[in-house]
């Protein structure tokens, strides 16, 4: 009787042992999942690993089998490469202001303030951060006074609202001026004072 209580008891565990296998392959399949709810694809060529038999070995198990170390159930985290943001204008993109002629310039080293008669001028402009959701320059404004002449000031011009790889917004700085700040919205057709 020893033996047959002995060969259900190896039955039993071979049983479990194919049912805990079975589960493993299972939860390898499903730790090819994201947390995005995405899969790895298989290499073109090869399967996914069939599920192993349930069927009884065609070799006698041990007569003392080793202890099996506990599993879990909990699939583990796979790793997965995050995208990376995506920035508001593609990197390729070189933004872009307009003259009043409705030429695109980058990095321009001088620029109308309007483009109508007797506004006033930038020049001898260096940028930082051109190509970033603002960009600043550094240069003169030149304009007319109320003398009835024209005057240099020091100024400092930021460009931003980037948008279809163009700058839309001016504000110039120029602290000495008779017009210390002035904003200006950017288009095809050039800068247009606000307001």
């Amino acid at each position: 009787m020893t033996d047959q209580a002995t060969g259900a008891t190896h039955a039993r565990r071979r049983a479990t042992a194919g049912l805990a296998a079975g589960v493993l392959a299972l939860l390898l399949v499903a730790a090819g999942c994201s947390s995005a709810g995405t899969t790895t694809a298989e290499p073109s060529g090869t399967a996914a690993p069939a599920p192993p038999s349930t069927a009884a070995p065609s070799t006698p198990a041990p007569s003392t089998p080793a202890a099996a170390a506990p599993q879990s159930t909990t699939p583990a985290p796979v790793p997965s490469a995050s995208a990376p943001a995506e920035p508001s204008e593609p990197a390729d993109v070189v933004p872009v202001v307009h003259g009043c002629d409705g030429n695109p310039l980058s990095t321009p080293r001088s620029l109308a303030v309007g483009c109508g008669p007797g506004t006033g001028q930038l020049d001898g402009l260096t940028w930082t951060g051109w190509g970033g959701l603002a960009a600043t320059g550094t240069g003169r404004l030149w304009e007319n006074n109320a003398a009835g002449g024209v005057a240099a000031y020091p100024a400092t011009v930021t460009l931003g609202g980037l948008t279809g790889g163009e700058y839309t917004t001016m504000r110039i700085s120029a602290p000495k001026a008779e017009k210390p700040n002035v904003e200006l919205t950017l288009g095809k057709t050039g800068p247009v004072p606000k307001g």
